[in-house]
């Protein structure tokens, strides 16, 4: 826990008495010597501070010859760790929450079960989202924030490629919603639109993919219908603007809008809607200006909504700021997970087989754990038992998609309620299979 984290210390600590030989401590992570002296008087390092600092935790780690466990995706300067770590006998861990995490083991457990069976990876499309329940889902974006929005927010900034339908996908920085999947019929109670997550096509060597004899290789992130549309109305606005020329200093959510907009002072409404009518470039008569205009009240950014005074380095921070206090679970209100990977796979008897398999998980309103603390933190959880255990025996920088975790870990997760549902369904072509719509 870093030093601006205070305010939870009193949190950490009545979940660590919980437990027997469990305690909470602040910890800088500028101070090198009680970092030092934390991870030399401890077995496991579970890393769950930003991405950006776990290269600093993990070259301590490795200093101590201590294994380690994080959530995050491998970075470039986590993998460059990988040569030290192997030769000191050291495994570090990564991607073992949800996304990335237990979609990795339940994907490698079909593909390797499928490779035993001599068949034929030709297609994986994978979803993923964290999800406010439909119930809870009452604002215009359809979303909630039971985690910092700023990530949330800057991954709708990322560039995407992918291969669908036997042709390669580019979707450039900033043109992610833009690009979105309208429509992603999974299960027909819920109303998911999609969005391309980052590169997919990596995830064909990582899984030991034939990427040229694949039809498509595809990895997404699910929302409810609707979100897309209104966070590129954010991101042509300004409202998701990272440079430093887009620093804050607003008296008020209404003063940061107008500071975007470009039309300071300026309090009448007509003009305020004429102002955003032109950044979009639709009329003010359109109907996306009336979900915008409806999605600004509820963020308290329309004149006459008191609020308080705003300051931060960038736009994207400061709409970070607003989201965390105006779109958050209130009690009694509960997250959802789903993940769901579609397999097409040529089998040796001829047949052409799609297996599914799916993940529902909801929040637990009652006690406040949510969906999203279950399958991010127990699988962090269970993969520090395995290494606790010696159960793991490769060392280095390294991601669970190998059976020796996988397959005790998925075991471990089914005996907590997390549990992957699976069907399939043959024919004697690919026409089975649900061609992606672009």
């Amino acid at each position: 826990m870093s030093a601006g984290d205070i305010n939870n210390l009193d949190e950490a600590r009545k979940l660590a008495h919980q437990f027997p030989d469990a305690s909470a401590t602040l910890l800088d992570l500028n101070d090198s010597s009680k970092l030092d002296s934390l991870v030399k008087d401890h077995d496991v390092l579970v890393s769950l501070v930003p991405a950006p600092l776990h290269p600093q935790l993990a070259e301590c780690a490795i200093q101590h010859g201590k294994h380690m466990v994080t959530a995050s995706y491998i970075s470039p300067e986590m993998q460059k760790l990988n040569d030290r770590a192997r030769s000191s006998n050291v495994t570090i861990l990564n991607e073992i929450g949800l996304d990335p995490g237990i979609d990795h083991c339940s994907a490698m457990k079909i593909i390797d079960e499928a490779k035993a069976a001599n068949g034929t990876i030709k297609s994986f499309i994978s979803w993923c989202g964290g999800l406010t329940a439909p119930e809870d889902s009452g604002n215009q974006l359809g979303y909630k924030f039971s985690w910092s929005p700023r990530g949330v927010m800057t991954a709708g900034l990322n560039a995407a490629k992918f291969k669908a339908n036997g042709q390669l996908k580019n979707i450039a920085s900033g043109s992610l919603f833009q690009n979105r999947f309208a429509n992603v019929p999974l299960l027909p109670g819920f109303a998911f639109e999609g969005l391309a997550n980052r590169d997919s096509l990596q995830y064909a060597d990582i899984y030991g993919l034939d990427l040229d004899k694949m039809d498509t290789m595809f990895r997404g992130t699910l929302r409810f219908q609707g979100y897309s549309e209104l966070l590129d109305c954010f991101l042509r606005l300004g409202l998701l603007d990272l440079s430093a020329s887009s620093k804050v200093d607003a008296s008020s959510r209404f003063a940061f809008l107008q500071h975007v907009l470009g039309c300071p002072g300026v309090e009448s409404m007509e003009t305020i809607v004429e102002a955003i009518s032109r950044k979009l470039g639709v009329s003010v008569a359109d109907p996306l200006i009336g979900r915008l205009l409806l999605s600004l009240e509820e963020l308290g950014m329309l004149p006459g909504q008191q609020s308080e005074p705003l300051r931060a380095p960038t736009a994207l921070d400061a709409l970070s700021a607003i989201l965390q206090k105006s779109l958050v679970y209130g009690p009694g209100e509960r997250d959802l997970v789903c993940l769901h990977h579609e397999f097409g796979i040529e089998r040796d008897d001829g047949l052409y087989e799609v297996r599914n398999s799916s993940l529902v998980v909801y929040g637990d309103a009652k006690s406040g754990v949510t969906a999203m603390a279950r399958t991010v933190g127990v699988p962090a959880a269970i993969a520090t038992r395995l290494l606790l255990e010696g159960k793991v025996s490769q060392h280095g920088t390294i991601r669970p998609t190998t059976p020796e975790i996988y397959n005790p870990l998925l075991e471990r997760l089914e005996k907590t309620g997390v549990v992957f549902n699976e069907h399939s369904r043959y024919g004697i072509h690919n026409s089975l299979q649900r061609r992606m719509a672009w």
